[in-house]
């Protein structure tokens, strides 16, 4: 079989006899050879790890494009909260924004007793933390933990270099 990507693919390339289990394992062969080709062009050199800048970029589009989208959709039709509040903890403080742990809540669109589940989730996995501030010991901000800064910016990476596809996406949504 050739290595042409699927979209190129002919009816004659398939065997009759094949089983939906053959087919759909040459299928992800031909994918995975895909992206094996792909990666044998790029040299690893000439993939530069994104600044903080373009991370932070990707995941204020992500985000806003999340909030754009509640306004015009019916909000209770979607939701992540906990996905929200990690982009939110990644990118609003970058925009001056400390977040508190109700502050946190409504950042993702949550009402505070969800907010106070998924955070207590997203701390027990080591992602975010609570700290008191300095100038209100009563108030907990809640910030990423090395960890969950590390994953996020892991992910966001690979957004980055999947061929301009998030580029395009944050030029479309404004952002």
């Amino acid at each position: 079989m050739s290595r042409e990507p699927i979209a190129r693919l002919r009816a004659a390339d398939f065997v009759e006899d094949w089983s939906p289990d053959d087919l759909r394992l040459q299928i992800d062969l031909r994918f995975r050879l895909d992206d094996l080709t792909h990666a044998q062009l790029v040299k690893p050199e000439s993939l530069r790890a994104p600044n903080p800048a373009e991370l932070c970029r990707i995941a204020s589009g992500i985000y806003d494009a999340r909030r754009k989208r509640d306004k015009i959709l019916s909000d209770d039709l979607f939701g992540e909260p906990a996905w929200d509040m990690i982009l939110a903890l990644y990118c609003l403080p970058a925009r001056g924004e400390k977040l508190s742990v109700t502050g946190l809540s409504y950042a993702a669109n949550a009402p505070p007793s969800t907010g106070h589940r998924v955070q207590a989730a997203l701390s027990k996995q080591g992602l975010i933390e609570r700290k008191r501030e300095k100038s209100d010991a009563r108030r907990q901000i809640v910030q990423l933990t090395l960890k969950g800064r590390a994953l996020l910016e892991n992910y966001l990476s690979s957004l980055f270099h999947s061929n301009g596809c998030i580029n395009g996406y944050l030029e479309a949504i404004g952002a």
